[in-house]
């Protein structure tokens, strides 16, 4: 399931304004400490992924914005935050980068959508890598993660989750997403992954 030569590791959304204190999230409300408690494990499994050459990729939910400054094409989650039509991952905005407890990936990509092949050169990039298995961290488990997940497979890449580096702000939705995703793909934890890494 995990080889060295044909895995990579996928970092999704693991960014300021979604889990720092500070972050855009955090002002307007929303429970961060549910995300962040993952942090840990995820810094440690990009770190091992890293000692065994498997390529590390980090999304960056991006907000592009027309020249007046609106947001373009987000209608679909500015229902569910109404705060990011004005102000959160813009370019160049701090919040928009990575957290500060994940080392350095190799591939920052900006992700316009929920998928973090929907608009961007995820595909072009992991198949001149001659990858054929990502496996996936980050957040929201029902959204982006789940997004990804599904648009890996309609590009016939097999999919592993780590269940523990994998969260969600609704706790009975992130374990439904997991449940309905392991009827199709490999859900598994962090320990496993490292033992495969190491094998």
């Amino acid at each position: 399931m995990i080889s060295r030569g044909s895995t990579a590791l996928l970092l999704l959304d693991l960014q300021r304004d979604f889990m720092d204190e500070g972050g855009v999230y955090a002002r307007h409300g929303l429970p961060v400490g549910d995300l962040r408690r993952i942090v840990p494990t995820v810094a440690r499994v990009a770190q091992a992924s890293r000692a065994a050459h498997v390529p590390v990729f980090a999304s960056k939910f991006t907000i592009f914005t027309s020249p007046s400054g609106a947001p373009l094409g987000l209608d679909h989650i500015v229902r569910a935050r109404p705060f990011l039509l004005d102000e959160g991952f813009r370019l160049g905005e701090p919040g928009r980068e990575l957290i500060a407890e994940l080392p350095r990936a190799d591939f920052e990509i900006d992700k316009p959508r929920f998928s973090a092949f929907h608009g961007t050169s995820l595909e072009v990039l992991l198949r001149s890598l001659h990858v054929d298995t990502v496996v996936l961290t980050g957040i929201v488990t029902y959204g982006g993660v789940e997004a990804t997940a599904r648009d890996a497979m309609i590009r016939d890449f097999s999919v592993v989750i780590l269940e523990d580096c994998v969260a969600a702000f609704d706790e009975e939705l992130h374990l439904a997403s997991l449940r309905s995703m392991g009827l199709y793909l490999s859900v598994i934890d962090s320990a496993a992954y490292l033992r495969a890494l190491a094998a």
